[in-house]
């Protein structure tokens, strides 16, 4: 019995969430991912990467467990990432500040515990442009059939946050679930 809830242990702690990107646009975007727990960046969950145009995908895997997590698009870089028109970040191709000084629209990505009776452990997601711009017209579409779409600084309140209480903007889903950022949708 033990060898069986160790292996059940070991296969939730292996869970992960996997943030694809998808291009649809006709230009390159350098995406970007990063980690700010209550706005200090994490170095041990980075992710950068140029994503052709026209069809370009790129994914990467992070813990169930994790918060603070945000995603985005950047544009107009040059070959290693800097000197982006929007969306850059310090650090080049692979943010070390998490996006904080992105200023563009991101996706937020973190472990909440709803409790037994509001459905348990989730991934508590969103669609953010608070204080920010949006850059690149984006939908994210998550493999539990929920979707969001921000494609104009006027997007719909339980679209994306545009203000810290922008509540409806909220999202949630079970563990492990696929997150697809469809920049030009």
């Amino acid at each position: 019995m033990k060898s069986i809830l160790s292996s059940f242990a070991l296969t939730l702690a292996a869970s992960a969430l996997t943030i694809e990107f998808s291009n649809q646009c006709d230009f390159p975007i350098w995406a970007a991912i990063g980690s700010a727990p209550w706005g200090n960046p994490d170095p041990s969950i980075v992710f950068g990467q140029k994503i052709a145009h026209n069809g370009g995908k790129a994914s990467y895997k992070v813990s169930d467990m994790a918060v603070g997590i945000r995603a985005w698009g950047r544009t107009g870089c040059d070959d290693n990432g800097d000197s982006c028109e929007t969306g850059g970040c310090n650090g080049g191709l692979i943010c070390t500040d998490a996006g904080i000084t992105s200023g563009v629209i991101v996706s937020e990505y973190g472990y909440a515990n709803f409790g037994p009776n509001y459905g348990g452990e989730r991934t508590s997601w969103d669609l953010s442009h608070v204080n920010l711009s949006v850059n690149i017209p984006t939908r994210v579409m998550v493999t539990d059939g929920q979707s969001v779409a921000c494609t104009s600084l006027s997007c719909a309140a339980d679209e994306a946050y545009s203000s810290s209480a922008d509540y409806a903007a909220d999202r949630n889903s079970p563990l492990g679930q696929t997150y697809t950022h469809v920049f030009c949708p």
